[in-house]
C-alpha cells in the first residue's frame, strides 16, 4: 500500500535574544572590574569610541570608586563549612615571629612593620600604597616617642613583602602573583614567561586574549600555555589559610562595593559607585565619511558598534539601579535600623521581578558578585534573598533564625554548652518553632561546632 505524504503548517512562537540583548545580559552578570576590562578592549579595537575625558570622574554610576570596605559576615558564606584548627597561629603572629628573627632592622622599621601587619586584610593583602602608608604611620606615631623615618618605612615595607607565605603584603592580585613568581626558579622558561606576562601584559592575560598576547609579547601559544600553568599554580590569597575562622576570612576580604545606601531617618538613598569611564563617539566618526563606499561603510559600521556599546552600558547601569532600589525598598526595615540582621525580611527573586517588571533570570544574573555598602558594613546583594526558614511562622526568615541562634550560643556557658535540642527549646521561647534537626543544619551552615566541641 503506497504511503501518502502530506504537507502541514505549524505555527511556533520562539523567543530569540538579539546580540545586543545577549551583550547586556553578559555585562549585567559581570563584576565592575570585568566590565572595565571589556571597555578597555572595546576602546582598543574600535576607533569610533573614545573617553569623554580620561581625567574626568565616571558619570555612569554617579560616583567614584570607594575601595577597602569590609564585607559583612552576612554575605555569601552561608554554604561554607569550615574545618576549624586548634591553636593555629594567626597570620599576624606568623609574620611577627619571622620579623623577630630578622637582623638589621631598626626599631623604627620594626614599629612600621608591626603597623603594616595590622593593616593586612585576611587574604594577606596590603591595599594601601607605600606613600599612603608613610602618611598613615606618621599620623599614627604622633602620640608616641618613636617616629619612623621614611627610609625605615620603606625598609619595613620591603621586609614584610619578603616574608612567608609568598605574596603577603601585595597591593592587588597582579602584585601578589609577581611576588610569588620572583621566588620561583628563574632559570625555568615557563617561570620567566609567566613573570613577563604578569608584569607587562596582565590586562591581555586577564581577558584570555591569547592571540593578542602572543602578538604583543612575541611568545608562542605553547609558551603562553606553559606560563598559564605556572600562574594558576600560585595562591591568589596567601593569608586566607591562617584565618582562625574561614568564614570570617571570606567575609572580611576587602571588596569594592557597587552601591551605597545612605539613611536619613526614614529616607533611604541608593547611589551607584564605580569607576566606569564615560564614553562617546569620536569626532571624525560622527558623520558619514565622504569618498569611497568602503570608507563610508567602515565609518558607519564602527559608529553603530560604538553607539550600541554605549547604549548597552547605560542600560546596564539603569537595570542595576532599578534592582538595587527595589531590594533596598523591600528591605527598608533593615536599612533604617542598622546592623540588625534579624530585620532582613524573607525575600525571593519573584518578588523583585514583580516589583520591577524584570525577568527573574536577569535579576539573578545581575545581583551575582555585586556589593552594597552601608554605614555599618558591606553586604552582597545575594545575601538579601532568602527562602522561608521552614518554621511555622511563614514571615520568619532564615537570617532571623541565624541571628537568634548566634545570640543564644554566645550567651551559653562554656562549661555547659547547649545541645541542639536545648537551642531549639530556647528558640521556641523566643517564638521560633524550629526542630532539632533544623537547628543542626543551621549550626553547621554557620560554621558553629557541636556542643561537645564548644565546651572547654
Amino acid at each position: 500500500m503506497p504511503q501518502k505524504s502530506t504537507l502541514t503548517q505549524q505555527q511556533l512562537l520562539r523567543q530569540r535574544l538579539l546580540p545586543q540583548q545577549l551583550r547586556l545580559v553578559s555585562l549585567l552578570e559581570a563584576p565592575t572590574e570585568q566590565v572595565e576590562q571589556e571597555i578597555l578592549a572595546e576602546l582598543d579595537e574600535n576607533p569610533a569610541l573614545e573617553r569623554v575625558n580620561p581625567d574626568e570622574e565616571s558619570r555612569y554610576g554617579g560616583g567614584t570608586v570607594r575601595s577597602g570596605y569590609v564585607a559583612s559576615s552576612g554575605g555569601d558564606s552561608n554554604d561554607f563549612q569550615p574545618q576549624i584548627a586548634d591553636a593555629e597561629p594567626t597570620l599576624g603572629e606568623y609574620l611577627a615571629e619571622q620579623l623577630a628573627e630578622q637582623d638589621g632592622l631598626s626599631s623604627g622599621s620594626r614599629m612600621a612593620a608591626a603597623y603594616m601587619i595590622g593593616a593586612l586584610d585576611s587574604n594577606g593583602y596590603l591595599t594601601r600604597t607605600l606613600p599612603q602608608l608613610i602618611i598613615d604611620i606618621e599620623i599614627a606615631s604622633e602620640e608616641t616617642t618613636l617616629k619612623p623615618l621614611e627610609s625605615e618605612v620603606r625598609t619595613a615595607y620591603d621586609a614584610l613583602r619578603g616574608l612567608e607565605p609568598a605574596g603577603v603584603g601585595a597591593q592587588d592580585l597582579r602584585d601578589c602573583l609577581i611576588l610569588q613568581l620572583r621566588r620561583l626558579d628563574g632559570e625555568r622558561e615557563a617561570v620567566r614567561d609567566a613573570l613577563e606576562i604578569t608584569i607587562h601584559f596582565f590586562d591581555l592575560y586577564s581577558r584570555r586574549n591569547n592571540r593578542k598576547l602572543s602578538e604583543y609579547s612575541g611568545l608562542s601559544q605553547e609558551r603562553i600555555a606553559a606560563a598559564h600553568e605556572v600562574i594558576t599554580s600560585l595562591n591568589p590569597k596567601p593569608g586566607a589559610p591562617f584565618a582562625s575562622d574561614p568564614t570570617q576570612a571570606m567575609g572580611n576580604a576587602a571588596v569594592t562595593p557597587d552601591f551605597m545606601v545612605e539613611t536619613d531617618g526614614e529616607q533611604l538613598t541608593v547611589s551607584m559607585i564605580n569607576s566606569l569611564p564615560e564614553l562617546q563617539i569620536e569626532e571624525s566618526f560622527r558623520a558619514d565619511a565622504p569618498g569611497s563606499d568602503a570608507a563610508a561603510k567602515f565609518v558607519r559600521e564602527r559608529r553603530l558598534r560604538a553607539e550600541s556599546f554605549i547604549d548597552v552600558l547605560k542600560r546596564r547601569t539603569q537595570t542595576l539601579m532599578i534592582i538595587a532600589r527595589a531590594i533596598v525598598q523591600y528591605q527598608a526595615p533593615f536599612f533604617q535600623n542598622g546592623d540588625d540582621e534579624s530585620r532582613i525580611r524573607p525575600m525571593v527573586l519573584r518578588q523583585i521581578a514583580d516589583s520591577t517588571g524584570l525577568d527573574i533570570t536577569m535579576i539573578s544574573r545581575a545581583v551575582s558578585g555585586k556589593w552594597l555598602a552601608t554605614q555599618w558594613g558591606v553586604y552582597s546583594l545575594k545575601s538579601f534573598f532568602n527562602h522561608r526558614s521552614g518554621a511555622d511562622d511563614e514571615e520568619t526568615s532564615a537570617r532571623e533564625i541565624d541571628a537568634a541562634m548566634r545570640e543564644i550560643i554566645a550567651a551559653e556557658s562554656t562549661d555547659s554548652p547547649l545541645s541542639d535540642e536545648a537551642i531549639a527549646a530556647a528558640l521556641g521561647e523566643r517564638g521560633y518553632k524550629v526542630a532539632r534537626r533544623t537547628v543542626a543544619k543551621y549550626r553547621t551552615r554557620l560554621g558553629i561546632p557541636s556542643a561537645r566541641l564548644r565546651g572547654k
